[in-house]
Parts: structure tokens; sequence; C-alpha cells
């Protein structure tokens, strides 16, 4: 899950001149800290003069924070009144940067307009925002047992893991089924996610009795919290299969029963003088 936020900061500065020429659009300005983030830059030529401009250099600098790959310079033999060209590089923001405030890079061009001997400048300001994120994942989920009796029960158990840069909060496990007998406990609250610090969880789940023999599916379903944007919920999920089986009910064990009232004291007592002559129990 990626976590951004679009920023853009544009106060073009001109040389030799009263007013910009071109204007300055930027893609892609919200990187996600710990990737290579693609960074697409438009610049529009939208001359007064409704003229071209000439032998154009577009130079690219990004914060010294952040780390742009490939030449920071781009050249056009000319661009054309109500034309834009297109830039696109990749941009990568460390960890270390998360949670700064905008920061500013640069983009300038030096162009000729005809006729002219000498270049005129711009310098645009451009903002870069650096997001955490994080990415919820489930795995390691088991059952035991995976073979219940109508009415029976199985404990889920399994690990959520945080593989992002930013925690998450109150992570919250719940079993889905039509299977589960309704009223009972289907949720396992876990809380806080630090990244990339395992969470278990196990939870004992109940089923209806009437259930018919056969294979029923759980959803294990995950929800958690970004604090950062709160409104927008964080959830993982996978499925699970359990099969319900009369057969596998565990049947009632009846224990003999010996003779009882004056029969059964009459044996007894023939067992103890049988066993205090002879040495041996009487089976």
């Amino acid at each position: 899950m990626i976590l951004v936020v679009g920023l853009l900061t544009q106060t073009p500065l001109a040389e030799g001149q009263t007013s910009a020429h071109l204007s300055v659009s930027i893609n892609g300005n919200s990187l996600t800290a710990g990737f290579n983030n693609t960074v697409t830059i438009s610049v529009f030529n939208n001359y007064s003069g409704y003229i071209a401009i000439y032998d154009v250099d577009i130079e690219v600098s990004v914060p010294t924070t952040l780390t742009a790959y490939g030449d920071n310079h781009w050249h056009y033999d000319s661009i054309a009144y109500g034309q834009a060209v297109t830039i696109t590089f990749e941009v990568y923001a460390p960890v270390s940067a998360i949670g700064t405030l905008t920061q500013v890079g640069t983009v300038t061009a030096t162009y000729k307009q005809l006729g002219d001997v000498s270049y005129t400048q711009e310098v645009h300001n451009i903002g870069f925002s650096v997001n955490a994120w994080i990415n919820l994942v489930l795995y390691g989920v088991e059952l035991t047992p995976t073979v219940i009796a109508p009415g029976g029960n199985t404990t889920i158990s399994g690990s959520l893991l945080n593989s992002g840069n930013l925690a998450a909060y109150d992570a919250n496990v719940t079993i889905e089924s039509d299977a589960i007998l309704p009223g009972s406990i289907t949720s396992y609250f876990i809380g806080e996610i630090d990244p990339n610090i395992p969470r278990p969880f196990s939870l004992q789940v109940l089923f209806k009795q009437n259930l018919p023999d056969g294979n029923y599916t759980l959803t294990v379903r995950v929800s958690a919290t970004d604090n950062n944007r709160p409104g927008i919920p964080l959830t993982a999920q996978t499925t699970s299969q359990i099969q319900v089986s009369s057969a596998s009910a565990i049947p009632i064990q009846r224990v003999p029963r010996g003779p009882t009232g004056l029969l059964g004291e009459i044996i007894a007592i023939l067992r103890s003088l049988f066993s205090a002559f002879f040495g041996a129990s009487y089976p």
C-alpha cells in the first residue's frame, strides 16, 4: 500500500525579462520512502509573443536528501509556442527523509528567442514530499483440527507482518463464515503493528450444530489504521477450508457394569476369599 500526498510549489524567476515565458508542472513528486519513484516534469511554452524558443537547455535539481538517477540536463533545438516537452526520471527517497517538510528543487530553463544573441533564463521551484507506507501481510494461517463434527470447534492461528516502514494501529483479526455459530467470538485484537515485527494470533471458532457434512470456507480478514490517513482503512485477507463430518464425532464409550444387588455382593465376597486362599486376583 503506497501512502502519498501530491504537493507542488512553483515560483518562476526570470532573468532579463518582466515575466516568465514558460510554465512548469510536475507529477509523481510525492515520493514513497524506500523506493525509486518516477517523476514527470512538463515544460510548456506560453510565450506572450506567440513565438518559439530555441537552443533550449533544461536542468533539474532535487533536494540533497533525495537521489535523482541519470543526467539532469535535457536539450531541445526548439519548443514552439503552445507546445510542451516532457521529462521523466527516477528519484530515490530514503527512509530518513520521512516526515520532513516539503523539500524544494528547481527546474532551470535557458533559451534564446529568435534574433537574440544572449540567453534568457527562468528558474521554477518544484516541491517534493516523502511519505512512509504500510503493507499488511497475513501468512502462516493454520486450522487445528481441520476436520470437525457439526457443532465442533477449531483454532485458527497465524501471523501478521507490516512489511512497510510506518507503524499501523488498532489491528484486528476477524473470522468470517456462514458456518460459524452466531453470537460466538470471531475477532482477535492485536493493536500496534510495527514494521518488520511479526505479530502472531490465535482464535478458537465455534460452528453451528446443524451443519451438513461438507467443506466450508473461512475468511481471515485483518483491518488496521494509518494514523496519517485515519479515514482510509488498511486491510489484508486470506481464506481457509474446514471440513465438517459427522463421522468425526467422538463416540460415547460405556463402561461395562457388573451384577448389582444381592448377587453382586455374593460375587464380591467370593472374589475376596479366592484371593485370600490362592494369592491371585479374580478377573
